[in-house]
């Protein structure tokens, strides 16, 4: 029999754990909704459809097959993990911030013969909230449909654990870049700099700039240790793990 409740969730802000189902967590009731009806306009759910379906597939053969053939699904796990970043709250928030800053004149009349028209002011108006909603979710989807896109730069490796008592975690934010720069744009092309992205709590795709001397590989204590001990220093929100853990 299956648990009901088989994650434990970390609540960052309260500072406690509790059992919860996936359904419980990562989730907020038309967050991807647009904010009103454009003809031809696909919905949110229309472009996570197809890597919602095949990702679980994907990570079931994978887990019996012991990540052996991981390199066979890596644009498929890449993808999926353009998506998750494009569907973040950070991605969100950035792109309707970026919505909010944009400027446009509001057309009050248009000529008879449509050469010219007539504008509210010459200044240039901050655009209506239900406009900054719908660019921010039209931005998402244009960011999933690029594929593995920037992804593809990258070198990647796996590794993997066996014990959900000392697991990979998750938070909010699933593609974690890590590394000596302080500023996003100088990280992304720093050669030191490590992306990760876990797959489950039993592995996590790693990708560098550089080669990795080993593709495939069993992470040991101290690295299991810095890799939950990341993704606690980068969440603001929950830590999702298979078994209460000391964060600290």
């Amino acid at each position: 029999m299956k648990q009901k409740q088989p994650l434990w969730h970390f609540d960052i802000p309260n500072g406690t754990w509790s059992e919860r189902s996936p359904r419980e967590v990562g989730y907020r009731l038309g967050f991807y909704d647009s904010a009103t009806s454009e003809i031809g306009l696909e919905t949110a759910d229309a472009t996570f459809t197809e890597l919602e379906n095949t990702f679980p597939k994907v990570r079931r053969e994978l887990i019996s097959g012991k990540f052996e053939n991981w390199k066979e699904h890596l644009d498929v796990l890449l993808r999926y993990a353009q998506m998750m970043r494009a569907r973040s709250l950070l991605f969100f928030d950035q792109k309707r911030v970026e919505g909010q800053g944009l400027r446009a004149w509001t057309v009050e009349e248009v000529s008879a013969d449509r050469k010219s028209i007539k504008v509210k002011s010459m200044t240039p108006e901050s655009l209506p909230p239900a406009f900054v909603r719908n660019w921010t979710i039209n931005q998402m989807r244009a960011e999933i449909q690029k594929g593995a896109a920037w992804l593809n730069d990258f070198n990647w490796a796996l590794r993997y654990c066996d014990s959900p008592v000392a697991p990979f975690v998750v938070s909010e934010l699933p593609l974690v870049l890590y590394g000596p720069q302080s500023k996003p744009e100088d990280a992304i092309r720093d050669p030191e700099s490590l992306l990760f992205f876990p797959l489950c709590w039993q592995a996590c795709l790693i990708g560098s700039r550089q080669y990795f001397d080993i593709e495939t590989g069993k992470f040991g204590e101290e690295d299991m240790r810095v890799a939950r001990r990341m993704y606690r220093q980068s969440a603001e929100l929950f830590i999702l793990s298979p078994t209460q853990l000391d964060l600290s």
